[in-house]
């Protein structure tokens, strides 16, 4: 049977009187209370988005939890269990491909609907859970938030989290009468958040462990980057090129793969384009300095734009992240000196080029600005 629960009131004489259960006026009421207080939920996240655009619609909420494990949150609505079920396994695929910078504009975008400009998710996230930021969790955690769900949805969503270890529940919220609401999950929340803790641990342990093994290899293909001393517990290292110049060599590993960028970071996105466009005018040199083709990634059209843009390799294969091969240590490192080769001796010409076309944007927009007694003296004038 579907799972419920029920509500009884006591009587100071002890006597015990059922609260009678009632249908909510709809379902969307739950996605706002859980976005208003996400205590509701039972778990500790901080929301970072609502109705958040993915190829396949809008999804309700977005939150993080402590251990940096992104969770989807989709409320059943008017849509069967079990197309809820599926929907909502579509999003966290999604979601899973994301990339840090992705995730924070997001957050940026969520919290401006709010009145608050560039707001910082890694600050929220230190502010609210005492700890760093400084990585997401492979996969998101999945909660399907309904009234009620049939038999069926219960045994697929139990099907997948006992065999096939994926992260999903679903929070069940009843009403009752006198606007009183309780709340159940279907799999007990406390194991699943245990489950996610410890995936993740062992996440950035894994990392740290690459880290470490990779550190001396690259420290001898990189002598001109100072590379961090101790493997950070982190699926990234990011390190600055060229001083006064928003660039910076970042390296990234996967559980299997790395890979290196060259990524423009000015809090304009502007600039970041203005960087990129001005590098690519080198493209023929660079891909041949290098030896392959890069992937050129401008700033995203869509809800999901990042304003960084980026100039990256391809992936290489490293073994196992926590015991990667020294042959994937060397592809990595060997990836990474090459792209800093090919593209360190252009930075410095292409800030400056990229300065001079703000400098240009800026003086056409203030052209265009005119006051409003100037343009009517051109229109009288006009038709004199």
């Amino acid at each position: 049977m579907p799972t419920r629960m029920a509500l009884w009131r006591l009587t100071e004489d002890g006597a015990a009187f059922p609260v009678v259960e009632e249908r909510l006026s709809a379902e969307a009421l739950i996605e706002s209370a859980v976005e208003s207080a996400p205590d509701l939920l039972g778990v500790d996240v901080l929301i970072i988005g609502q109705q958040v655009q993915t190829p396949s619609g809008p999804l309700d909420l977005l939150a993080i939890d402590a251990a940096g494990q992104l969770v989807v949150v989709e409320n059943k609505r008017d849509r069967t269990p079990r197309e809820v079920l599926a929907q909502t396994i579509d999003y966290a695929a999604f979601i899973a491909t994301m990339t840090f910078d992705e995730v924070l504009t997001i957050y940026q975008t969520y919290r401006a609907h709010s009145g608050v400009l560039d707001a910082d998710l890694v600050e929220a996230f230190e502010e609210r859970f005492g700890e760093p930021l400084d990585t997401l969790a492979d996969t998101p955690r999945m909660i399907i938030v309904a009234s009620r769900l049939d038999d069926s949805t219960e045994r697929m969503i139990d099907f997948l989290a006992d065999r096939f270890g994926v992260p999903v529940n679903a929070a069940l919220f009843q009403p009752f009468a006198g606007g009183l609401v309780g709340r159940t999950w279907l799999r007990p929340e406390e194991s699943i958040r245990l489950q996610s803790r410890a995936a993740n641990t062992e996440s950035r342990e894994e990392a740290k462990l690459f880290w470490d093994a990779w550190l001396p290899v690259g420290r001898q293909a990189l002598p001109g980057i100072r590379l961090p001393a101790n493997g950070p517990r982190s699926v990234l290292i990011k390190r600055r090129i060229v001083p006064g110049v928003p660039a910076a060599l970042t390296m990234w590993v996967s559980s299997s793969e790395a890979y290196a960028e060259v990524q423009f970071d000015d809090d304009d996105p502007a600039m970041n384009d203005a960087l990129l466009t001005a590098l690519k005018e080198k493209r023929t040199e660079i891909e041949a300095a290098f030896g392959e083709t890069l992937d050129w990634r401008a700033p995203e059209a869509g809800g999901l734009m990042t304003k960084r843009t980026k100039v990256v390799t391809p992936k290489v294969t490293i073994g196992d992240r926590a015991h990667p091969t020294a042959e994937g240590l060397d592809r990595l490192a060997n990836t990474a000196r090459r792209l800093l080769a090919a593209v360190k001796p252009h930075l410095s010409e292409c800030f400056d080029r990229a300065s001079v076309t703000m400098v240009e944007l800026d003086g056409s927009e203030e052209s265009m600005e005119l006051p409003n007694d100037e343009l009517v003296d051109l229109g009288q004038g006009h038709g004199t």
